[in-house]
């Protein structure tokens, strides 16, 4: 009886440390094929044509009631990798040049978009609103999000850009944000640019710390 009942132990005791072999095993091999985050670098600029862009990366384009329809370009757009949550002023709103229009979340920080011209809002995007994936994914149709009267249409086109000049000042943006991130300390901003240091990677801009997230701001959007 003794000697069953050693065997038993014996058997038991081989027995859960085989599981245990089998279970750390399926764990290791878990982790190795884990799937790795993809990192997507900045597209080319793809401005559509007839749009107009601001200092501040607002975009406008001319509507034939003669409003003007506002967003945040592509390079906001890709800049933050998206939105969690947009804010749009109240329709009625009298606002001027470099005065909020929008509120951007995106992980816990918050974005402003100033107004590119002085005028009326009288339109806001309420799908944005309810899918603030359209930002990122189609900031210049379904991610648009204001229609603004303005007071003087054609002194607040003289200074934006169009065309050419405005794609060609997107791409050197572009690169100014890569020298931008270069510049900053922050650990989290380890591979915020594909190796070939041409392209930042797509919501470079979260992984700056509060300091730089602030000049980020000053920088590129309020002005």
């Amino acid at each position: 009886m003794v000697v069953a009942l050693v065997i038993v132990t014996f058997a038991l005791f081989f027995l859960v440390e085989a599981i245990i072999w089998v279970l750390n095993r399926s764990a290791a091999t878990e982790k190795q094929e884990a799937p790795q985050p993809v990192l997507r670098p900045f597209e080319d600029v793809h401005l559509p044509r007839g749009l107009f862009v601001a200092d501040n990366h607002a975009w406008v384009r001319l509507a034939e009631s003669g409003e003007f329809r506002v967003g945040a370009d592509e390079f906001l757009a890709e800049a933050l990798g998206g939105a969690d949550r947009v804010e749009l002023v109240e329709p009625g709103t009298e606002v001027r040049k470099g005065e909020p229009i929008a509120k951007i979340w995106r992980h816990g920080r918050v974005l402003v978009l100033p107004a590119p011209v002085d005028g009326t809002v009288m339109q806001v995007n309420t799908q944005v609103v309810e899918h603030p994936e359209e930002l990122a994914e189609d900031p210049y149709g379904n991610g648009w999000l204001a229609a603004v009267l303005p007071v003087e249409p054609t002194e607040a086109l003289k200074e934006l850009r169009l065309g050419e000049r405005a794609r060609q000042w997107l791409s050197r943006e572009i690169q100014r944000f890569v020298e931008f991130l270069a510049h900053q300390s922050s650990p989290q901003l380890v591979g915020a640019t594909i190796p070939d240091g041409a392209r930042p990677v797509v919501g470079a801009a979260l992984a700056l710390d509060e300091n730089g997230w602030k000049e980020f701001r000053r920088e590129f959007v309020e002005r």
